[in-house]
C-alpha cells in the first residue's frame, strides 16, 4: 500500500493546535485562569530543561479535566477547520494513496480534524481525554516513525510533508519525495 505522510502542526495548519486549543478553552472557559500560574511554572521548568517534554505535557494537559473535552474539541474545530491549508484538503491530496497524519499533539484533539479531513490513519500522542494525563510516549521525532511502522509495517511512503527538517528528519527519511511546508506553501527538498 502506498501512503503520503503529513505532520500536522505548522504544516497542515499555521499554528500548534494544542496551544491554540488551550487559548481557545481559556477564552471560552475563563475559570481556567485559576490554573494558569501552575502552567506557567511548568512552562518555565520545561524551558530551563529542568523537566522533560513528557513531564511538561503531563502537567499542562491536566486542564482538560475541567472541560467537556468532546464538546470543546468539536466546537474548536467548528471554528478553526477553515485554517487548514488547501494542500491538505481531501480534494487536493493524491487519490491513489492513503493519507497518514502524524502529530505530537493529543489524539483527542487531532482525531476530530482527521475525521473531518477524511484521513485514513491518525497517529498522535495519547492522553486521557477526561484527565489530560499522558498515556505512553509523546509522538515526536523518532517515536513518529516507531508508531508509523507499528501501524503500517509494509506501507510504502511516497510523499512526506512537514514544516521542520530538524524535528521531522525521521519521517522525512521514510519518503521518496519530501516537501517542506512554510505557511501553506510547499517546497520539494532533498535530504
Amino acid at each position: 500500500m502506498q501512503v503520503d505522510v503529513y505532520d500536522f502542526d505548522k504544516t497542515a495548519v499555521p499554528y500548534d493546535s494544542a496551544m491554540k486549543y488551550w487559548y481557545w478553552c481559556l477564552f471560552h472557559r475563563p475559570y481556567l485562569l485559576l490554573i494558569v500560574p501552575f502552567q506557567l511554572i511548568w512552562s518555565l521548568l520545561a524551558l530551563m530543561r529542568i523537566i522533560s517534554v513528557p513531564t511538561y505535557k503531563r502537567g499542562c494537559f491536566r486542564f482538560v479535566s475541567f472541560v467537556n473535552t468532546k464538546k470543546t474539541v468539536k466546537k474548536f474545530w467548528d471554528k478553526h477547520q477553515k485554517d487548514v491549508y488547501p494542500f491538505f484538503l481531501p480534494q487536493n491530496r493524491a487519490k491513489d494513496r492513503k493519507c497518514v497524519l502524524i502529530s505530537a499533539s493529543p489524539r483527542f484533539l487531532i482525531s476530530e480534524i482527521a475525521a473531518r479531513m477524511r484521513v485514513d490513519y491518525c497517529i498522535a500522542t495519547d492522553h486521557d481525554e477526561r484527565t489530560g494525563r499522558l498515556l505512553g510516549k509523546v509522538c515526536r521525532r523518532e517515536e513518529k516513525v516507531n508508531r508509523f511502522k507499528a501501524l503500517l509495517p509494509d506501507a510504502e511512503v511516497v510523499c512526506v510533508y512537514s514544516d521542520s527538517v530538524e524535528h521531522d528528519r525521521y519521517i522525512f527519511e521514510l519518503g521518496k519525495i519530501k516537501y517542506l511546508a512554510d505557511k501553506g506553501e510547499l517546497k520539494e527538498i532533498a535530504i
